[in-house]
Order: C-alpha cells, then sequence, then structure tokens
C-alpha cells in the first residue's frame, strides 16, 4: 500500500495532525537555515495534504499558519532588511501564494472526483453503470463467501420497451427508463445495489439476502414497476430473471450469465414474470 493510499484512508485528525507536524517541522528547519535561503516552497507539503486528504478549509487553515510561521522564524536580530516593511510583504506574497495552491488542489480534487462519480454512473437513469455494478458484485462475492452469507442476484428489462419508442419517441422511453430506476432504486435497501447494464436492462445485487427474503423483493419490485407504467398508460411489463447462491462462485461473469439466462427465459414463456432459482454454488 503506498503513501497515498494509507493517507486516503485515514481519519481527518489524524491527516490535519500529520500537517501540523510536519509545518513545525518545517519551521525549525527555516529557523536554522539562514534568512538568505528561501525554503518557504516546501510548506506546500503539509498543505497539500491538509487540502487534498482532508477538506479546503484545512489548507486555508494550514496556508494561513504556514505564512505566519514563515514570517516569525525569518525575524532574526542579526539581520537586516532593507526596509522594515519588507518582511511583510514577503509574509503577503507566501500567502497568496499558499491559498492560490490550495484553491487549484481543492478545484483538481473536485473535478477528479466528478470524473470519476461518471466514470461509474449511467448517464440517462443516474443508476450504477455497468463496469461499475461488476466492480461491486466483485466484491460482494468476497464478502458473501468470508461470512458465509447468501447472495442474491437480479436481471430484469422491460418488456415491449422497442414498441414504447417507436409509438411516443425515445424522449418518452429515456422519461419511463428513469421512471423504472427511480421506483427501482427507492424500493430497495441502501446495501442493495442496481444498476442500468445497457438499453432497457438492470442489474440488481442483494447483499446477505436468501431465497425467500429476496423472492419477496422481487415480487414487491415488481408489483411497483407495473403500477408506475399504469399509472402512464405505457403498455410495457418486466420479465426477471433472479438466483440466490448460498455459496456464489468466485466469477463475477458466471453470475451474471445465470441470472441473464433466467431473465430471457422468463421473457420466453410469456413475459411478465419472475423467473427465481436457488444455488448452492
Amino acid at each position: 500500500m503506498n503513501l497515498i493510499k494509507i493517507l486516503e484512508i485515514q481519519p481527518k485528525w489524524c491527516v490535519i495532525s500529520l500537517s501540523a507536524f510536519l509545518i513545525a517541522l518545517i519551521g525549525w528547519l527555516d529557523y536554522q537555515i539562514p534568512p538568505e535561503i528561501l525554503i518557504a516552497i516546501f510548506y506546500l507539503i503539509p498543505i497539500g495534504i491538509a487540502t487534498w486528504f482532508a477538506d479546503n478549509c484545512s489548507g486555508v487553515l494550514f496556508s494561513l499558519i504556514s505564512a505566519i510561521t514563515n514570517f516569525l522564524v525569518n525575524q532574526r536580530p542579526n539581520f537586516h532588511y532593507l526596509h522594515p516593511l519588507v518582511p511583510y510583504w514577503n509574509t503577503i506574497v507566501v500567502l497568496v501564494f499558499f491559498l492560490f495552491t490550495n484553491y487549484l488542489l481543492s478545484q483538481q480534487k473536485v473535478t477528479l472526483k466528478n470524473l470519476e462519480r461518471l466514470a461509474r454512473t449511467d448517464a440517462l437513469t443516474g443508476l450504477h453503470n455497468r463496469a461499475f455494478f461488476l466492480e461491486l458484485v466483485n466484491i460482494e462475492i468476497h464478502k458473501s463467501l468470508r461470512h458465509k452469507e447468501h447472495l442474491t442476484i437480479a436481471y430484469f428489462d422491460v418488456d415491449n420497451f422497442k414498441y414504447i419508442n417507436d409509438q411516443f419517441g425515445h424522449t418518452v422511453g429515456d422519461r419511463l427508463l428513469c421512471l423504472v430506476a427511480e421506483n427501482a432504486k427507492n424500493n430497495l435497501r441502501k446495501i442493495d445495489i442496481i444498476a442500468r447494464i445497457g438499453g432497457d436492462e438492470f442489474a440488481i445485487l442483494l447483499p446477505r439476502t436468501g431465497y425467500e427474503a429476496s423472492e419477496i423483493v422481487l415480487q414487491r419490485l415488481q408489483r411497483t414497476l407495473s403500477s408506475a407504467m399504469q399509472e402512464q398508460h405505457w403498455p410495457v411489463t418486466f420479465s426477471i430473471g433472479a438466483i440466490t447462491f448460498i455459496k456464489p462462485p468466485l466469477s463475477v461473469t458466471e453470475m451474471i450469465e445465470k441470472a441473464d439466462n433466467l431473465m430471457y427465459g422468463a421473457k420466453k414463456k410469456g413475459k411478465n414474470l419472475l423467473r427465481h432459482e436457488l444455488s448452492p454454488n
């Protein structure tokens, strides 16, 4: 584990304590070095740590503390400036430099988080996308195996979705998908994971959920979605394929293929069906 990952998992107080220690250390070194040699740039290390791993306010605070520290340690009785105001001017310049760096880092942090969110999110529905869903499934597989807990995965899609697009246009089709996503998400627990896999297909992962409990959840979900569609007078239903694992396989692909096959089996048998199986492995 590298230093960045270590800092990412530390509590805020620990990051702030580290930044304060580094400022004290750099201030001590600054005092030992002649005033002609500037090492103010090294204060950016604790400022950067506070900004990136704590928050922007902490970065601003440590920028101010660093500038004051730099000013105090360079007040030497045997060293004279060309003008009495020079050290104050230098401190203002250093502070502006620190604050500007803090601003750039905070903006970069926001941009990076937005890019990460976009990379994991379906642009239309706001749900997780396929790639991120696969990552989460892999994590839950290992949790399930470690704690010996059941795990349920379900696939569902919108029956006759093409008819909606053909008759009412893609704008209505997009609105339908957003309504499906909203209703599905509102009917799941916080620990449950839902994603839009592509087109009109969605996937749900129910951690720590056995066959009977997941059957109740999926039946309720199907009724809720069907009711929401009827309110909009959209002639669509939902085919759901689900499989509950007592001991899930290590292969994410294998799990998804089983759920996907069950969903298509439900569609072939007349649509608007739930096919749910229990797998020992």
